[in-house]
This record gives C-alpha cells, sequence and structure tokens, in this order.
C-alpha cells in the first residue's frame, strides 16, 4: 500500500471540479508527513538507546539485541515509506525472552505504534476508496439532473408553444403569427387586452419559444407591490443601507439573461418609472446604497389592462416609457368577440381538470353550450377556466347539462330566451292578433298542470329514497345540482 504516491497523484490530478477530494488529499499528506516525522524521531531514539545502552554497560551489546534494534531501525525506514511488512518479524523478536527489559518494552511499545499506524493508513485507504465511490455517483447525478434540466425546459418550451395556444379567432391567429415571428428577437413588448385573456401566457411563449428560453422568467405584478418598496424589489439593495439588511439582488438583476414580465404596468408608481425608463435604456442598473453600475441583458415585456396612451394623457404615465415599451404591441381581443374558440377551451379545460381530479372524460350538451357562448364572460378565459373547473368537481354524471351551470351562466341565458321571445312577440304582434284569445285560453292550465307534475315527480322521487338526494337524483336521471335547483324553483314560493 504505497499511499504516498496515490496521494501525490491525487494532488497533481485534482482539477478543481472535485475540490472537497482535493482537501482531503492534503489532509491525508500532511497527516503522511507528521507520521514520518514522529517515526524519524522514534528512529533517532531508538539509535539513541542503543548508544546509551552501549555506554552504560561495560559489556557490548549481545547479536540477540543487536539484531533486535537493526530490526527496529529497519523498521523506522520501512515506515519512512508506507510499508509494514516488517511488523510480524518484530513481534517475532520481542517473543523470546534474550533482551534486556527496557529493550524489550521499547520494541513491544514500538510494534504497537506500528499496528496502530498501519490501521489508520488502511482507514484512510477505506475513506480515500469512498472518496472516488462519491465522486463517481455525483457525477452520474449531475448527468442526470442535467439531463432532466434539459427535458423539463423542452417540456417548458412545448407547453408555452405559440401552436399549442387555442385560438381560431382571426384576430388572436395574427396575434400568435406575430409572436412566433419575434420570439428569437430582444424588442420590448406590450402586451394589453381586458383581464383574463391571456397575457402572462403570451408573455411565457416569447420567452420560452426565444434564445432567451434555458434563462430565467421574471414576473412582478406592479399593483401588489408598495411604492415604498419597489425600487428595492426592482433594482436589489446594499448591504448596510439601514440596520439588519443584508445584500439582496432586485428582479432587474435576477432576469439576467432572460425576460422580466411587469404586469399591471399602468399601476406602476410615477416615481418609478424614470428610474426603470432609464434602466431599459442604459441596459444597466445601481442598486440602493450601491455607486456601482451593474450591466443587465435582459428582455422587457410588459401587460396592463388599461389604455395607456389616455393615461399617459393624463400625466398619471410616463409618455417616454410608453414609447419605450411599446416597441412591438398587442391586443388580445376579449372572449365573447370569439366565440369560435369557447367550444375548444370548454374542451381542453375539462379533460385537463378530468385528468387532475381521476375523473372520466366529460361531455356536455348541447343545450349548455349555447348557454356558454351566449354568456359575455366579463372574466373571459380565466372566467371560463373556473366555470368549467366548477362544472368537473360537481357534476355526478359525464354529461354537462344546461342545470349544473352557475347560476349567473343559466340566468343570464334565460333571461336572453326571454328577451329575444319578448322581441319576436313585438316584431309579429300583427300576426299573432288574431290568434290572442286562444293563446290566452289555453296556456295558463297547461303551464300549471306542468309544473303540479313536476312536483309530484319530485316528491315521490324523494319519498321512495327516504329524502336522500343524491338517490333520488339518480332515479329521476339529472345531477345532484339539477335536484337542488328543481327543489328550490318548484318549492320555495
Amino acid at each position: 500500500m504505497i499511499l504516498t504516491n496515490r496521494l501525490r497523484a491525487g494532488q497533481t490530478s485534482s482539477n478543481g471540479e472535485n475540490k472537497s477530494g482535493y482537501r482531503l488529499y492534503l489532509k491525508v499528506w500532511k497527516c503522511g508527513e507528521q507520521l514520518r516525522n514522529v517515526y524519524q524521531v522514534c528512529r533517532s531514539r531508538t539509535h539513541y538507546l542503543s548508544k546509551e545502552y552501549v555506554m552504560s554497560n561495560e559489556n557490548i551489546l549481545t547479536p540477540e539485541v543487536n539484531q533486535l534494534l537493526k530490526k527496529m531501525e529497519l523498521v523506522c525506514h520501512e515506515l519512512a515509506w508506507n510499508r509494514f511488512g516488517q511488523a510480524d518479524e518484530l513481534f517475532e523478536l520481542t517473543r523470546q525472552k534474550v533482551y534486556p527489559e527496557s529493550i524489550s518494552r521499547l520494541a513491544e511499545s514500538f510494534g504497537m505504534m506500528l499496528v496502530k499506524v498501519e490501521a489508520r493508513e488502511y482507514r484512510m485507504e477505506e475513506m480515500l476508496k469512498e472518496l472516488q465511490q462519491t465522486s463517481k455517483e455525483l457525477e452520474i447525478s449531475r448527468k442526470q439532473l442535467l439531463r432532466e434540466n434539459a427535458g423539463l425546459k423542452k417540456g417548458l418550451r412545448d407547453r408555452f408553444s405559440a401552436r399549442r395556444i387555442i385560438g381560431q379567432n382571426s384576430e388572436m391567429r395574427k396575434i400568435l403569427d406575430q409572436v412566433e415571428r419575434i420570439a428569437d428577437t430582444s424588442v420590448n413588448v406590450l402586451i394589453t387586452g381586458e383581464t383574463g385573456t391571456g397575457k402572462e401566457l403570451i408573455a411565457k411563449a416569447l420567452h420560452y419559444n426565444s434564445l432567451r428560453g434555458p434563462g430565467p422568467f421574471i414576473a412582478i405584478n406592479c399593483s401588489a407591490v408598495p411604492e415604498s418598496l419597489f425600487e428595492s424589489e426592482l433594482f436589489g439593495i446594499e448591504k448596510g443601507v439601514a440596520t439588519g439588511v443584508s445584500m439582496r439582488k432586485g428582479l432587474l438583476e435576477q432576469a439576467q439573461g432572460g425576460t422580466l414580465f411587469l404586469d399591471e404596468i399602468g399601476d406602476m408608481p410615477l416615481s418609478c418609472q424614470a428610474k426603470i425608463l432609464r434602466a431599459l435604456e442604459e441596459r444597466e442598473i445601481t442598486r440602493v446604497g450601491g455607486k456601482k453600475s451593474i450591466p443587465v441583458d435582459i428582455r422587457v415585456v410588459a401587460a396592463t389592462n388599461k389604455d395607456l396612451k389616455a393615461e399617459s394623457a393624463t400625466g398619471s404615465f410616463r409618455r417616454d416609457l410608453l414609447f419605450r415599451l411599446n416597441v412591438i404591441s398587442f391586443c388580445l381581443p376579449p372572449l365573447r368577440k370569439r366565440p369560435e374558440d369557447i367550444p375548444l377551451l370548454v374542451k381542453k379545460f375539462m379533460d385537463s381538470h378530468c385528468q387532475s381530479m381521476n375523473r372520466a372524460l366529460m361531455k356536455i350538451s348541447s343545450q349548455a353550450m349555447n348557454a356558454l357562448l351566449s354568456h359575455s364572460w366579463p372574466g373571459n378565459v380565466r372566467e371560463l377556466e373556473n366555470e368549467v373547473e366548477r362544472l368537473v368537481a360537481l357534476s355526478y354524471s359525464t354529461t354537462i347539462r344546461l342545470e349544473d351551470l352557475s347560476e349567473n351562466i343559466h340566468g343570464s341565458n334565460q333571461s336572453s330566451k326571454k328577451g329575444d321571445s319578448i322581441a319576436g312577440k313585438a316584431k309579429h304582434k300583427g300576426r299573432r292578433a288574431g290568434k290572442a284569445k286562444t293563446l290566452q285560453a289555453k296556456p295558463e292550465p297547461q303551464v300549471q298542470s306542468l309544473i303540479e307534475s313536476e312536483k309530484r315527480i319530485v316528491k315521490e322521487a324523494l319519498e321512495s329514497c327516504q329524502g336522500n338526494k343524491t338517490q333520488a337524483a339518480k332515479l329521476l336521471g339529472i345531477s345532484r345540482e339539477g335536484l337542488r335547483k328543481k327543489i328550490k324553483r318548484l318549492f320555495d314560493d
């Protein structure tokens, strides 16, 4: 076991990738140097004791003692080169009772020290083997993490690809084509549109499908950060600016090599607009309390649901910042202006939430779909997704019916139908004038009889199921939510 040579090889082959292993090599090397110094001291002490023994005794050393001392001197020489093969011979010699007591004790102590040193050297060998094995495992884990990271980045690119964004509307298709065309550039982009139209989704499509895709995507909601903290959050702060404050990088610095998404930029305080304008123009920032300028390489994508031109005209938004951000602008249409996308969005959201909730795939009836198409959707795509998620969570069957929809959607559909009916009656009033008496004579008893029949059927179903609404709904072939609405409509009067 020539540990010294291995340590020298480890020292010369270390390249900085395994600094902890190199430090261990140095520790072992220093330990070996200290052991060699101990060996040299023992060797000189043995030689000194032999001389003392010769000087203190008139007789010349016996051949046996001389042999033992030479053997100890040879062991010292071998120990200096990390060789322990002479230990057994030393113990064999000390078993013989032909040496003076002081020489025997010295030889036995030396032998015990030799055993401990050999055990320590063996442990160091094992530690080096474990270190090498750990180094190999770390290298394997590093390569695996790199593969997983590359797979995750590819998944993000595929997930936020402009081609995967649902939009059959002509205006939406035009926007998605422009997103693909400018993705690889670094121009600033301003996205406007009502809340819930998918502005952040467009921003992520711009980032993950560009050359900056491997870099960070940092998003900040400008309306959620207090004005007093906005500058430190955006530009960072130096250590010691205030008591207990440590150095912290700002979001602009964290987005280095990537994209900074400024959501609701219309709510950014005026005091910060000038500072971020300078950062966009100079491409460098200065932390709060700092003096050194830090260059930044970022792409800025801003979004707002306000009319920034009108805001700049009233003085609540800087006109020069608007010109800096508005290199390329996208105005996303609201969902009510793209009804052809609603069935596709419903199908996508329904399949996604069924999978996440471990439900069977569901479908929607034509009446329910017509109600969704006629709704105004003030919350746009976000409101539609929330409605579909609620339907998947509460539905007892695999088919979404009209009565399963929310009250506001179902009610608006009923009111729209009622309005259409009134408009139709007004339009054809002259044509229906001759049949007015007949229509006044018959509808009342028919409607009354249908309501009574429906009440009787619901009562019989509840009585047969002993008041269990879930079983009664299954018996009637409707959902529990639909039965609840029927009970409220029929019996709460």
